[in-house]
């Protein structure tokens, strides 16, 4: 097993929690915990305090939480900036309904439209003096993570209505396009309609911004680093994100494997993110048998107990946990999760997860909404969570030997901290 301690200051230390823990204050993993430095100024994100700009050489990951839709937004250790899905689904909370399918509260209220919450927090985190994000980079053409239709209140001169992503490029815009079909959007199934109602807007909106020149566009391909850092590539020679998977194909020592899945979940965009000794791993909506050949992906190129923090597929629904994701071999240290329904995260899979032991470390898991009810219909799950009801952080330190993860306050535009958990040592 990898071990090695960090030489640099430190982010934040207080270990501050929504569940989980062992009722005592001391965390279970005392192995990978180090005793509390002095935090880098300037980067001490204490409870109650508004979480502090990212700062040269750190790489954070942002998840924003609107409660309609999957968003996240990174900030590389160079400044590179890139944002993976901003979706925008039209729904109405009502806390009486305890049906699965019944949505969270929206965030902050349901007079803030979806992509302006992605839009006020990315002006916020925003690198000092940049103005555009480099790359964007959906993970597929659902609603949930493009933008639905309905949502929408008026369109734009080039054909498409603007909602979702297609809205935010208005607030902050894109230089860089990468997805999973460009430029030849007929291949996929359901043309033109594509997935969701919403997605032949997409390409109205991307053909459009290539042939006026506001951004250029690319298709996301597995076994290619197509996410560079595009402002001082030389001094992080540590970092590299790589295209693992795409259209139910997924990178493998012989190459492509799997087969063409054209549509749907199956046909997530995802990568691997590596920053020195952290690993990280972000795919989308994957289901089915792609995602069991991530697991493979990740015996075979991160390695057994070393993959540090997971993005949960399919907002962790009863269909994003492969069986091959139940090996030794795939266990996230931190697994972060974004939701928007009553079922989600499914209940079953919680406690499957986070009672499932291993020789490496005890598993945190952190969501961004749970719904009233799940609190009553699932608090063997709840009391397993670390934190829930937030936009969730992961912020790695300068050459990436530990990390911290922050739940941030989701109910106003102040993005205070509500609990701090960490440090974890990269493996």
């Amino acid at each position: 097993m990898r071990k090695f301690l960090l030489t640099l200051p430190l982010v934040a230390l207080l270990t501050v929690g929504c569940g989980g823990g062992n009722g005592t204050g001391e965390m279970p993993w005392e192995e990978d915990l180090k005793p509390t430095p002095t935090p880098t100024p300037g980067t001490d994100g204490a409870v109650g305090n508004v979480l502090p700009d990212w700062e040269e050489g750190y790489l954070d990951i942002h998840f924003i939480n609107s409660g309609r839709g999957e968003c996240a937004f990174y900030i590389l250790p160079d400044g590179t900036t890139l944002i993976v899905d901003a979706g925008e689904l039209k729904k109405t909370h009502n806390p009486t309904d305890t049906s699965e399918d019944a949505p969270v509260a929206q965030k902050p209220n349901e007079n803030v439209r979806p992509y302006i919450v992605d839009a006020q927090y990315i002006k916020h985190f925003m690198p000092k003096g940049k103005s555009a994000i480099d790359y964007c980079a959906p993970s597929h053409f659902h609603i949930d993570h493009i933008g639905e239709a309905a949502a929408a209140t008026e369109t734009a001169p080039a054909g498409y209505r603007k909602t979702g992503l297609m809205a935010l490029y208005d607030e902050v815009p894109y230089l860089r396009i990468l997805d999973r079909s460009y430029p030849d959007y007929k291949e996929d199934a359901t043309t033109p309609a594509m997935e969701g109602g919403t997605s032949d807007d997409w390409v109205k909106f991307v053909n459009w911004g290539v042939k006026e020149g506001k951004f250029t566009g690319a298709r996301f391909t597995p076994g290619k680093e197509q996410i560079v850092l595009v402002n001082n590539k030389d001094a992080y020679k540590g970092f590299k994100i790589l295209n693992i998977c795409a259209n139910g194909y997924v990178w493998s020592k012989s190459g492509l494997s799997g087969e063409k899945s054209g549509v749907g979940n199956p046909a997530s965009c995802g990568f691997h993110l590596s920053y020195g000794l952290f690993d990280y791993i972000a795919c989308g909506d994957l289901t089915s048998n792609p995602q069991n050949r991530v697991g493979y992906y990740v015996r075979d190129f991160i390695g057994e107990g070393h993959l540090d923090a997971f993005k949960c597929h399919h907002h962790l629904s009863a269909n994003a946990w492969g069986t091959q994701m139940k090996e030794a071999y795939f266990n996230p240290r931190v697994i972060v999760n974004q939701n928007f329904y009553t079922k989600q995260p499914d209940a079953t899979l919680v406690k499957d997860i986070m009672d499932s032991k291993n020789k490496f470390w005890v598993k945190d898991f952190f969501t961004t909404n749970l719904h009233p009810y799940y609190h009553i219909a699932n608090k063997e799950a709840v009391d397993k969570m670390n934190g829930y009801d937030g936009h969730i952080v992961i912020r790695v330190a300068p050459g990436g030997s530990q990390f911290n993860v922050y739940m941030l306050d989701d109910t106003n535009f102040e993005y205070k901290v509500k609990s701090v958990h960490g440090p974890y040592n990269s493996k």
